[in-house]
């Protein structure tokens, strides 16, 4: 049989396509619209597109208090789809923006020896006050900058008294950090950071992790409570990995190529007795549970966002993966949705399921999904990147646009969660050793099990 070897490749490739677009990523054909919003008739009594001239092709954005941070970099053009960045390009910038008081955002200044900066992820830690009590005084602000040639998650502190901004520490890992797309601190001096191999400088992998599902992606840890000896370390490998969210000892990780995956974290209780942590690697001082949940998405999810206004995960996806290509290809208009994941449950401990449109082509356990913002066309906001949702306003950055977009929550009614139906799903994160072992592999993601 003359094509009996290749047909082997071939039906492997159809074959998890046809599973993944049915059970385990987020529908590529025949995905469904979301219930309308007020943005759709009004939007412009709604929405605004603030500083087009300053913030241009941003990736990222994040709200504190009163202060907004945004990566931007408008040099993602000239990027060449074989190798990546040009030489010598310009280098992008990363901005703070007092939206409260609206003055013009100002970028960090990383001094004239930094070299390239290429910003990805942004984040921020408050710092606790000297006895260990909650203080919003000071902000630490993590940055991802995904260099060629220095990779590197960018610390500064940030106090909001004064507006002063002081470097905290470069931490660089070529090992780590190839090409760093977002961090999720578990603490001030903990990280967790994420990296894609597809961008900006191997974007033929990007395109092939794509199509195969082979996880490419990797996922660190870097602890820098020591400035003079900062540990780092590989925690596993994940499929396009751009958002990440810490919340409650959870890691969620946004895999653009499936959906949301959580992690939990355990941390032993301080009175453990440390022989025994020895002897159980599950007692170790941070365990790394693989393979604990799994949440599938109405589209392919990039950024992540926590927002203590709605009590819950902002998450942003890309409609159509063809609408995204002629985007940056040609300049095209490209849809915009950004969501809020809704996991809870009733008095009988059942999942709650979110009754919007946009999840109509996922399993009833996967309706989890509540429509925050919708842009059918792109003609009002193209290709959504990363939204944040504080103070009632929503804020959005996107590569293919100029300026921040920021709506008002006029309009927005609150998540409503039906009592009915309900789906029985045990949230018990715990799991037995053996459990763990036969989940050494998992498709999306490989982990390492020793403790961090």
């Amino acid at each position: 049989m003359i094509f009996g070897p290749a047909m082997i490749p071939m039906v492997w490739f159809f074959g998890k396509m046809i599973y993944g677009e049915y059970f385990k990523r987020p529908p590529v054909w025949g995905g469904y619209e979301p219930d309308p919003l007020p943005e759709v008739t009004y939007y412009d009594s709604i929405c605004s597109v603030k500083y087009p001239d300053i913030l241009k092709a941003c990736e990222d954005i994040k709200v504190y208090g009163d202060l907004a941070i945004m990566s931007c970099d408008p040099y993602r053009r000239r990027s060449n789809f074989l190798t990546g960045y040009f030489p010598k390009t310009p280098s992008g910038s990363v901005y703070l923006w007092d939206y409260v008081q609206d003055t013009e955002p100002v970028p960090i200044d990383f001094g004239p020896e930094f070299g390239e900066l290429r910003p990805q992820g942004v984040y921020g830690v408050y710092l606790p006050n000297a006895d260990g009590s909650k203080s919003e005084k000071v902000l630490r602000i993590f940055i991802t900058n995904a260099s060629r040639f220095n990779a590197s998650v960018e610390v500064f502190d940030y106090t909001y008294a004064t507006g002063s901004l002081t470097k905290v520490v470069s931490l660089q890992n070529p090992e780590i950090l190839l090409d760093p797309v977002s961090v999720a601190p578990i603490s001030s001096t903990k990280v967790f950071i994420s990296n894609t191999l597809g961008y900006p400088y191997r974007p033929l992998l990007g395109a092939l992790e794509f199509i195969s599902g082979i996880p490419f992606g990797t996922l660190g840890y870097m602890d820098f409570t020591d400035l003079t000896n900062i540990t780092s370390k590989s925690v596993g490998a994940s499929t396009i990995p751009i958002g990440m969210e810490y919340v409650d000892d959870v890691l969620y990780v946004a895999s653009f190529e499936y959906g949301l995956y959580g992690y939990k974290l355990y941390f032993p209780p301080p009175d453990v007795d440390p022989e025994e942590v020895k002897v159980n690697k599950s007692l170790g001082i941070m365990h790394f549970y693989p393979g604990e949940r799994f949440y599938r998405t109405p589209y392919m999810p990039t950024h992540t966002s926590y927002s203590k206004e709605l009590g819950g995960i902002v998450i942003t996806a890309l409609p159509s993966y063809w609408a995204e290509f002629k985007a940056w290809s040609s300049g095209r208009k490209a849809p915009s949705w950004a969501g809020l994941f809704v996991d809870r449950v009733n008095e009988d401990g059942g999942q709650l399921i979110v009754s919007d449109s946009v999840s109509a082509g996922l399993k009833v356990s996967d309706r989890k999904w509540q429509t925050i913002f919708w842009d059918k066309t792109g003609s009002h906001f193209s290709g959504l990147k990363s939204m944040a949702v504080e103070n009632g306003r929503r804020f959005g950055v996107s590569p293919h646009e100029a300026g921040v977009l920021v709506c008002t929550t006029n309009g927005l009614e609150p998540v409503e969660v039906p009592a009915e139906p309900t789906v029985e799903i045990p949230l018990d994160f715990s799991q037995s050793k053996e459990r763990q072992q036969q989940k050494d592999k998992l498709e999306h993601i490989y982990l390492v099990k020793d403790e961090l």
